[in-house]
């Protein structure tokens, strides 16, 4: 046997060797698995208008003028969408104190873990499941729903070591409008029949794909971003879409993005304050009132698109105290908030204004 052959032996030997010393190291050390862990690898945004939580807050719009004004009867599509308001101001309330509510929670479902080895970082990947209800009530001047909206979504988080957290799945929004508004419309206005047959009454829908990033840049601080988006404009009902919009390029887009800062405090817990903005690429439709003019809305809307427009921008502030300092699980907060944008609900989305909110939340 030539040395040659002795030195490729010695070669394929030692491969071998260091193949079962590999092969020996049990699955267990490489990869973990486990069924419905405590809290998701990708983690609810704090200052999110629509986060899956349980919360009460109390909320006080800055002015009348942020209050909606019409129950808007939707028909058409693209270019030919009319919005045809009646006005519900005059039924329901003259304040400007409403109560929120909402419930909610995220449910990851399994996750299976690829713990790393040496320079090579941990992966972990999970199956989620979250949803969760929103409603507005009136603190003073009755007690009627305004109105509710539903969240769901399902799909797939990834985390890449420690900082690195990616977020994909396909997300669903509906709007409603509470009964007894609906019953007090169809009360006072004159008509045979029903008023709304056959008519959409303010809907709206969504049911994006979304992708999301989060980075948590120090244990303490957090940056992330979050693209809804459909394969075609009609990611959102009414259908604003049309021909020439979509030739430009427009998908109905949403682009959500937010920091997130927590100082833990000594015994008591962590104290945060978070800031979240959305895009909405529907606010290249401008909308061209006409008619009775009431706390900022027209009584009757026809939309244009115009492809040199801004995406419309929301935002929210929180400022929140968690009254537990464990690590795991859902935790209990006081919180204050300040939006300005969008009513939170979201079929009353043409009423535009600000608000603070006082209140308390249960959430990760």
């Amino acid at each position: 046997m030539g040395f040659k052959t002795k030195r490729a032996y010695i070669l394929i030997l030692s491969l071998v060797i260091a193949t079962a010393s590999i092969l020996s190291v049990s699955a267990s050390d490489l990869f973990s698995f486990q069924m419905n862990p405590q809290n998701p690898l990708y983690e609810p945004y704090l200052a999110d208008p629509f986060n899956t939580d349980f919360a009460l807050n109390y909320i006080m719009l800055s002015e009348a003028e942020s209050r909606p004004a019409y129950l808007y009867k939707v028909q058409g599509s693209g270019e030919s969408l009319t919005y045809l308001g009646y006005d519900i101001d005059q039924y329901y309330t003259k304040g400007t104190h409403m109560i929120q509510m909402r419930t909610g929670t995220v449910i990851p479902i399994a996750r299976l873990t690829f713990n790393g080895s040496g320079f090579i970082p941990s992966l972990s990947v999970e199956g989620v499941f979250k949803g969760g209800f929103r409603s507005i009530f009136f603190a003073y001047s009755g007690t009627d729903l305004l109105g509710f909206d539903g969240t769901y979504s399902y799909g797939m988080h990834a985390k890449l070591g420690n900082s690195l957290t990616f977020a994909f799945g396909r997300k669903h929004h509906s709007g409603h409008i509470g009964d007894e508004i609906i019953t007090k419309i169809e009360k006072q206005v004159a008509h045979s029949g029903s008023l709304f047959e056959d008519d959409l009454i303010d809907y709206v829908r969504q049911d994006p794909i979304y992708y999301g990033v989060s980075f948590d840049i120090i244990s303490s601080l957090r940056l992330y971003g979050e693209l809804r988006i459909g394969d075609t404009g009609n990611i959102l009902k009414p259908e604003h879409t049309t021909d020439a919009a979509e030739e430009d390029g427009y998908r109905g887009r949403e682009l959500q993005l937010g920091v997130e800062l927590s100082l833990p405090l000594y015994k008591i817990g962590d104290l945060s304050i978070a800031f979240n903005t959305i895009l909405h690429e529907s606010g290249k439709f401008i909308p061209n009132g006409d008619g009775a003019l009431k706390n900022g809305a027209y009584e009757l809307y026809t939309f244009t698109y115009d492809p040199d427009a801004s995406w419309e921008m929301e935002y929210q502030v929180v400022l929140a105290q968690t009254l537990t300092t464990r690590t795991e699980g859902m935790k209990a907060r006081l919180t204050a908030t300040y939006h300005w944008g969008r009513f939170p609900l979201l079929a009353f989305y043409m009423s535009k204004g600000s608000y603070l909110a006082v209140g308390a939340a249960f959430s990760f």
